[in-house]
């Protein structure tokens, strides 16, 4: 979803992928005033699509998971070059999911919870 900022005409003047104070709405992609904004400010428009394709990349990461640990299909049926790709971006969203963690109640490895 994006939000809006509206000029006295009531036409889009600023987008945004949050809203930055109480005076912009959320703006579905089917407005008019939008799609006219986003198509008289094509970099805008890019970086919104980018944005818009990072996030669903991470829905296909994790349905390629699901469907593995379903079993429906396997990891191996996958070309080499595919494989290693998702095995990259595994590695780095975990390192990244890990580097996140300051919490460290236990060392990596210390099992010891009673």
């Amino acid at each position: 979803m994006l939000y809006v900022l509206r000029d006295d005409n009531n036409q889009v003047c600023a987008v945004s992928e949050k809203p930055l104070s109480n005076e912009w709405q959320q703006a579905g992609m089917d407005d008019e005033s939008l799609m006219l904004f986003l198509h008289n400010n094509p970099e805008i428009s890019t970086g919104i699509m980018a944005s818009s394709d990072a996030d669903f990349i991470r829905v296909l990461e994790d349905v390629i998971d699901l469907l593995i640990d379903k079993q429906i299909i396997q990891f191996t049926e996958f070309p080499d070059v595919v494989q290693a790709k998702l095995l990259h971006r595994r590695r780095y969203r975990e390192s990244l999911r890990s580097n996140a963690d300051t919490t460290r109640l236990l060392e990596d490895g210390d099992d010891s919870i009673f």
